[in-house]
């Protein structure tokens, strides 16, 4: 299993890859982080979490379905937000539709709303704003490559313990099989919408998972890593909106 951010570049040239959808996660209310707006619509120097991700899917070297999940009452912002970048999403077909009281039921959502020619699907958190395209690319390939469900790792660098409901420690975790997670994670497109069928007609809020590979991993899936990258950061406090911007401003001096 790789897990280390892998520094080879990526080929970004046009390729053939079977249908690809992306469900771009834009619901959340993002209570952590204090905001007055969800926190897909929060900006990040100037642009919304929306528009910075939707400028990094729409730069993949072939194009597809994206679908955005939105709370209802910020879907015709967010139509709006789409609008502002169109000469950018050339080739693409893009829809906005609301969202559901949880993450995985809005998953489902966006799922169901992808094209019917759709063989490979991607879902993407938008509190992952930076995220680069080559991260798309790396997971959309591999999961073309092997058929099977396709996650961005990165590993765990700081020493992980366990504690108590008092705060005492109990033990030093050992973290040389341990990852972080990220986004986008890949999967054949109807071995998600089936697990996540199936996880509706067994809900258990309680026992809601925590991302989409353990909703296929529940069904029976074997799951797979492809190397994360550090600006695929997920916004959930003040503290990484700093962080996030702080990024940002690296990744456009590098730019230049």
């Amino acid at each position: 299993m790789s897990t280390a951010p892998d520094s080879s570049p990526v080929n970004l040239t046009p390729h053939e890859l079977p249908a690809l959808g992306v469900v771009l996660v834009a619901a959340g209310k993002g209570e952590r982080l204090g905001a007055q707006t969800p926190k897909a619509f929060v900006e990040l120097s100037g642009s919304t979490l929306i528009e910075h991700c939707v400028r990094a899917i729409c730069a993949l070297p072939h194009s597809g379905h994206l679908v955005v999940v939105v709370p209802d009452s910020h879907a015709a912002q967010a139509l709006s937000i789409v609008e502002g970048v169109s000469h950018l999403t050339d080739g693409w077909e893009i829809s906005v539709i609301p969202g559901g009281r949880e993450r995985h039921e809005s998953v489902r959502f966006g799922l169901s709303a992808l094209s019917d020619h759709i063989e490979i699907a991607l879902i993407h958190d938008a509190a992952r704003p930076l995220t680069p395209t080559d991260q798309f690319e790396r997971v959309g390939a591999e999961v073309h490559r092997t058929g099977k469900p396709v996650i961005p790792a990165l590993a765990v660098v700081d020493t992980v313990k366990r504690v108590g409901a008092d705060g005492a420690v109990h033990e030093t975790v050992d973290r040389s099989s341990l990852v972080s997670v990220q986004t986008p994670q890949g999967f054949p497109r109807e071995l998600i919408s089936a697990a996540h069928e199936t996880l509706r007609d067994a809900s258990n809020e309680a026992d809601a998972p925590t991302d989409d590979a353990e909703v296929v991993q529940r069904a029976g899936a074997t799951v797979l890593t492809v190397p994360g990258d550090p600006l695929a950061h997920k916004l959930t406090t003040p503290a990484d909106l700093r962080l996030l911007e702080a990024l940002l401003r690296v990744r456009s001096e590098g730019e230049k």
